[in-house]
């Protein structure tokens, strides 16, 4: 059985000047993509432990990844309905696609931790929250060729 969702892409970019980071995530059904993300800042507790703070997070609205073809009209008992104008509607719903912006600093999940297990050039293994295990490979290393 072939999954609903599947996600795409999932990056980390951090911002070591300014002690933020950004989490993102784009998701693909069979004929849409949408991507989560969420923005946080980090403070350096030791030399493996990192306190994060999560401030915002993002919900794309759905984009549509194959164009629908919509017929001119359809013929329905006998009488012709002319379909041009649902074409305009979908055209219009594509370009205002937006962002939701969800505040999550109040929330239960807002602050969070990462120890550091393993860390050199190109890798990062790190325990997280409830145990859970993160394993990070750099862009263009070689898990994850550029």
């Amino acid at each position: 059985m072939l999954p609903l969702v599947k996600v795409a892409e999932m990056s980390q970019s951090i911002d070591s000047e300014n002690f933020t980071v950004l989490n993102s995530l784009q998701l693909a059904g069979q004929r849409t993509t949408t991507s989560i993300s969420a923005n946080a800042t980090f403070e350096i507790r030791s030399p493996r432990l990192v306190q994060v703070k999560f401030e915002e997070g993002f919900i794309g609205t759905p984009q549509l990844t194959d164009s629908l073809q919509i017929p001119e009209n359809v013929e329905c008992l006998g009488q012709k309905i002319d379909l041009t104008p649902f074409k305009g509607i979908i055209n219009s719903v594509q370009a205002t696609a937006s962002f939701w912006k969800i505040s999550i600093s109040r929330s239960n999940i807002a602050k969070s931790w990462l120890l550091t297990t393993y860390l050199d050039e190109e890798l990062r293994i790190s325990k997280g929250v409830g145990g859970n295990v993160f394993v990070l490979s750099k862009e263009g290393g070689f898990l994850l060729p550029s």
